[in-house]
């Protein structure tokens, strides 16, 4: 009985040893044969580490290679979250008090659901880590367990607030950019263009990151380099812009402005445009207030942020994105459109009496600037003197065509001739080219009319296209808006003889130098004035010539009071919009041509608006004086207030 249990055990230890070497071979087999090649992968990655190179941004340069945006080296505080372990209440105190930062916006920071679990999360960087703060880290691991100081490129302005509102900021990848498809193949930590010219020509700007292989050991050590990828830099963007001119604008917009103050006007904002009417280029774009785009460096601070989104707003640009009433401004185009749709002829005369009133209507009166009686006068001579009542006239007569005369207003006879007129100057449209957050505008018609006002019963014309609202049209006013960069675009139309330029800023794009060599030109940025105006050259000629008579005798001749017109000839219109409850916004804009540094004879728009400051000729038209004494040499003359004319 013992013997057989014997045997009984020897057998069955003798199967259980058969069945263990079955397995093992099975096992071995399985690693050797069908899970090799993923071992084989696994065991690379244990042994690899792979550390992406920024590459530099491209710069951004004035016309004449000066530098308008640059690189600098920072610093950035990373925080690997698998590292932390336990110990994150505690390393999130520790480094609150360096930061000067609340444990809580730390915290928040770090949760950002952009980065995956295993990748470091920057929680600060830019100025707010200093040198200090850098080697405070690094002295003191066992405080600071699973963070990391790096060093990480940023933007630098050397001409501090300079263009702002043209150039923009940069600033870390949106959660909503990473899952655009126009952002594939950026990273969760990557800088992008947010804003301005930066964003604008984010994929010219960015290059191309490099990869650096690391071999490390099992305990994640880094042993040696083993490969590397250098980093492609970024193409740099060439403007049209010149830095000079640009300095010269914003200063003497600024000095305006505070001459305005001085006479009692609130004055707190403005904005002044340079154009080359011949192919759109842009030599100077002025907006104020103005800001730092530096501060964007880092991610903005909270007493940053009250400051830029102040009811002030100086990150807004006035100048592409404002959208005010033209005024006076406007009223080369509806003379242009009376002339072009057979309202008038150049030598037609209209009255130009004290006030205007619409026939059959006994009870509303349109007002001219002046109480005195002028008499008759052609468009010419409406321009120079800016007579409200014959433009109201004209406001009347395009209405007339438009609709069916003694029939329900609602019954249209036809297009809106005066829209399509206006339209072609780019009006109620975003003027397009590579102009950074340019508003459209509002030029009211029927539709938009009806869609505004629909709901509202105070609406007297219960949302129908009136008599008034062509009138007051008439005059840049009810309404009609306009930004500041449309306005010096449709003059540039009427300067330049018809054509429509797409306002630029870009002139080319280069590879950046090598030391000692000429950059090569990726491409060039072509100007774009294919579309012709409706219309013809002698009408243009007209309506230019008479511009003419507005300094030298019309409503800025007082602003412009010994100028050397024998030099410089400047065209011009003032213009005072009014706007319900506030000051009137004054508007100048000219077109001047005469001789330049460097030989020849150039001709530019400047358009200059200044919020809450009385008449055109009171503070906008001196401004615009100033510009076109810089921007031809001429000599200096005192900074001299126009009457309260238009």
């Amino acid at each position: 009985m013992t013997e057989e249990r014997t045997n009984l055990r020897v057998r069955f230890l003798a199967g259980l040893v058969v069945l263990m070497f079955a397995a093992l071979t099975t096992r071995l087999w399985f690693l050797q044969v069908l899970a090799s090649e993923a071992y084989r992968a696994e065991a690379s990655e244990n042994t690899i580490r792979l550390v992406e190179q920024p590459a530099p941004r491209g710069q951004i340069l004035d016309r004449n290679g000066e530098e308008l945006v640059k690189n600098k080296t920072t610093f950035a505080v990373m925080v690997n979250r698998q590292e932390l372990g336990g110990r994150q209440g505690e390393v999130l105190q520790n480094l609150s008090g360096l930061l000067h930062t609340r444990p809580a916006i730390l915290e928040k920071r770090l949760e950002d659901p952009r980065f995956f679990s295993f990748t470091p999360v920057p929680v600060a960087s830019g100025p707010a880590v200093t040198k200090e703060i850098a080697f405070a880290i690094a002295e003191h691991e066992s405080d600071f367990g699973g963070v990391t100081v790096e060093k990480v490129p940023a933007r630098a302005y050397p001409r501090g607030d300079m263009a702002a509102h043209l150039l923009g900021y940069v600033g870390q990848i949106t959660a909503e950019q990473v899952e655009d498809p126009e952002f594939a193949g950026y990273d969760p930590n990557d800088t992008v263009g947010q804003a301005g010219l930066e964003s604008e020509y984010e994929h010219d700007l960015a290059g191309a990151k490099g990869l650096t292989k690391f071999r490390v050991d099992a305990a994640g050590r880094v042993q040696d380099a083993i490969g590397e990828e250098r980093p492609v830099p970024g193409n740099n963007l060439v403007l049209t812009i010149d830095s000079q001119v640009q300095t010269f604008v914003e200063d003497t917009l600024d000095y305006g402005m505070s001459k305005a103050q001085s006479r009692g006007f609130k004055a707190n904002a403005g904005a002044a445009i340079v154009m080359d009417p011949k192919d759109g280029s842009l030599l100077a774009i002025a907006s104020l207030p103005t800001f730092d785009p530096g501060v964007y460096v880092g991610g903005l601070t909270e007493t940053e942020k009250r400051q830029l989104y102040t009811r002030e707003k100086p990150e807004f640009s006035r100048a592409l994105a404002g959208e005010y009433p033209p005024g006076s401004t406007f009223k080369p185009f509806i003379g242009l459109a009376a002339l072009h749709e057979g309202l008038a002829s150049e030598n037609s005369a209209f009255p130009c009496a004290p006030s205007y009133r619409v026939p059959g209507d006994r009870t509303t009166v349109f007002n001219n600037w002046t109480t005195q009686d002028l008499g008759s006068m052609n468009i010419a001579a409406a321009l120079i003197e800016s007579c409200d009542t014959v433009f109201y006239h004209f406001g009347y007569e395009f209405w007339k065509k438009y609709y069916k005369t003694g029939q329900d207003l609602a019954d249209q006879n036809g297009p809106e001739i005066l829209q399509r007129d206006l339209r072609s100057f780019g009006f109620g449209t975003n003027v397009g080219g590579d102009i950074p957050n340019s508003g459209d505008g509002v030029l009211p018609d029927q539709e938009w009319k009806r869609a505004t006002f629909e709901d509202d019963p105070k609406n007297g014309c219960a949302a129908n296209w009136c008599p008034g609202d062509y009138i007051l049209m008439s005059i840049g006013q009810g309404f009609m808006k306009v930004t500041p960069l449309q306005l010096a675009t449709a003059y540039s139309a009427i300067a330049n003889g018809g054509h429509l330029c797409k306002p630029r800023l870009g002139l080319e794009i280069r590879k950046p130098a090598a030391e000692g060599l000429q950059p090569d030109v990726v491409e060039k940025i072509e100007p774009n004035c294919n579309k012709r105006l409706p219309f013809s050259a002698s009408q243009l000629n007209y309506v230019k010539n008479a511009l003419f008579g507005v300094p030298q005798a019309g409503t800025a001749s007082s602003a412009f009071g010994g100028f050397p017109f024998n030099r410089v000839s400047v065209a011009g219109k003032t213009g005072t919009a009014e706007i319900e409850g506030q000051e009137t916004t004054s508007w100048f804009a000219a077109i001047a041509k005469g001789p330049v540094k460097g030989g020849g004879t150039k001709e530019y728009v400047v358009v200059a608006l200044v919020e809450k400051a009385g008449h055109g000729a009171e503070t906008a038209a001196p401004i615009v004086r100033k510009i076109i004494e810089g921007i031809y040499s001429l000599p200096e003359s005192p900074f001299s207030f126009g009457e309260k004319v238009d």
